[in-house]
């Protein structure tokens, strides 16, 4: 026995070992198998062009291609989907974005004919029914969609911003909840009985009673909705009026005398004292002496509870804009209650568009379509309602005078005469009234139409941040795919060389190994 030093380990050798023929079979076989797995390993990178088929393989390749395929995967969910998807959202908001922006252009253009009163009387029925079609217009385009979802009505995606035709409208109701301040309080001139189409007739006839038109001003809040209700649908009292100061205080309004108006007191709508409040149930409105409004300008949160049990398509969702209680009558009868806390709060959606960062797809519905452009609109429709009415009733008298039935009644001709004048000083009193009312709204819509535009920019901002994010997506989407193709791949020259190599070493392994195994000791006894 001696020793050998082998690199730094030693080894004992038996100098006398006896090699046996099975010993070198056994050595071929084992050698044989290696250079045929190393075919076979070649033979399934040129099939599958991949330097590894399991991690067991090359754990170091593994372990980077399980990274560099999450990393892959990701880029293009970003570049094909979240950035798409992005993408096609800003776009239909812009388009509605437009749409709501010519909508008011075109209204505006209405309020400076109406300022200067170049509307013909025959022309105004009509301007009020395009009006009122601008409306609708602007509403609908709040209910604008994207894959399904509404992409103005914050994180109810499910819901749309005004209601739709094709729902069972009836069946809700609500509690609102509206927060005002002292901004919001505005004076509306009104003409106190004033001569009525209908009334004619029966004053001629004596059955009513002829009282001297009278012009007024009065203070007022324009709730968020006509035909409002001091009780909910299920009975309760849903009325109620305070004010807050500065500091949250309640301002002490137990002094002044509340009073609702129905219909059935439409003649005493805006006949209020200096300690008087009326709220109107058919218009929407809260009405206000002297006193009162000297003690409500000073307010820096009026809040109005109040009920709204019916509701017609394009009219808004109060979930959108106010809290409020949602009664909802089920098919069974019972009444379904959800509360929503909506007011002063952002809902805004964000899509991951890129590893750690994201952007805002929505705008939210409440800050381009409200309360306070509806009521304006309505502001202006009223006026050129009142203006057409009293026209008319002018245009009825004038006619009753030519006809023989009170023309030869001195009396009535009288009293027509009468009446005539009044309503000519009425009529004149409601020129003024629309043509203010009109020029105090161009201001209004060119507001409107200022905020749209900021929208506008943002989202355009938002569109040129998610290009240049779809540029380095698209960019790191590229390099990591390359990356993972080195990692993974093998090339096909590169994969049939390294075939060719190992077929050459099994094809001259068979070789020697046939001629060593051929001869055994049997061979020389």
């Amino acid at each position: 026995i001696s020793e050998c030093l082998v690199g730094s380990e030693m080894c004992i050798r038996d100098r006398n070992m006896r090699i046996t023929n099975q010993m070198i079979s056994n050595n071929s076989l084992r050698n044989m198998q290696k250079t045929m797995a190393n075919v076979d390993n070649r033979t399934t990178q040129m099939e599958t062009g991949k330097k590894i088929t399991k991690a067991s393989e090359d754990p170091v390749v593994a372990v980077r291609a399980l990274k560099l395929r999450t990393m892959v995967t990701q880029l293009e969910q970003y570049k094909d989907k979240n950035i798409g998807d992005a993408e096609s959202w800003l776009k239909i908001t812009t388009t509605s974005l437009d749409n709501i922006t010519s909508r008011l252009e075109d209204i505006q253009s209405y309020c400076t004919q109406g300022s200067t009163d170049s509307f013909k009387t025959s022309d105004r029925s009509a301007i009020i029914d395009v009006l009122k079609e601008m409306q609708d217009m602007i509403n609908s385009e709040g209910n604008s969609t994207y894959a399904g979802r509404y992409i103005f009505s914050g994180y109810k995606t499910d819901r749309s911003l005004a209601f739709n035709e094709t729902e069972d409208i009836k069946k809700y109701s609500y509690k609102i909840t509206q927060h005002l301040n002292a901004d919001d309080l505005d004076m509306k001139t009104v003409v106190l009985n004033g001569v009525n189409n209908e009334d004619v007739d029966g004053i001629l006839a004596g059955t009513s009673t002829y009282v001297k038109p009278d012009k007024e001003q009065v203070y007022r809040l324009n709730l968020a909705y006509e035909g409002i209700s001091s009780k909910d649908s299920q009975g309760n009292a849903a009325l109620s009026l305070k004010a807050l100061d500065a500091n949250g205080n309640t301002i002490d309004l137990s002094g002044f005398t509340q009073t609702v108006k129905t219909t059935a007191d439409a003649d005493t709508y805006y006949q209020v004292g200096p300690d008087e409040i009326n709220i109107i149930e058919e218009t929407g409105e809260i009405i206000f002496g002297e006193n009162v409004y000297n003690t409500l300008k000073q307010a820096d949160d009026i809040v109005v509870d109040y009920a709204k049990n019916k509701f017609e398509a394009g009219d808004l969702r109060p979930e959108h804009y106010f809290d409020c209680t949602q009664y909802t009558e089920q098919s069974d009868g019972s009444i379904k209650t959800v509360d929503y806390d909506t007011y002063d709060r952002t809902q805004s959606i964000y899509y991951e568009v890129n590893f750690s960062q994201s952007i805002q797809v929505n705008t939210e519905g409440k800050n381009i379509i409200n309360d306070d452009m509806s009521n304006n609109i309505n502001d202006l429709i009223y006026t050129l309602q009142e203006l057409d009415a009293a026209e008319k009733t002018e245009k009825k008298l004038k006619s009753m005078l030519e006809d023989n039935q009170y023309a030869s009644n001195d009396d009535a001709v009288k009293q027509i005469n009468a009446m005539l004048e009044d309503i000519n000083v009425e009529i004149a009193i409601k020129k003024e009234t629309m043509q203010k009312t009109f020029a105090k709204n161009i201001t209004n819509f060119q507001g409107y139409m200022d905020q749209v535009s900021a929208i506008q920019s943002d989202v355009g901002s938002r569109m040129t941040k998610l290009d240049m994010i779809r540029t380095r997506v698209t960019e790191q989407y590229s390099t990591f795919k390359e990356l993972k193709s080195e990692n993974e791949d093998v090339s096909t020259e590169e994969a049939a060389l390294n075939f060719k190599e190992a077929n050459v070493v099994y094809e001259a392994a068979l070789a020697a190994t046939s001629n060593l195994v051929r001869a055994s000791l049997i061979d020389y006894l």
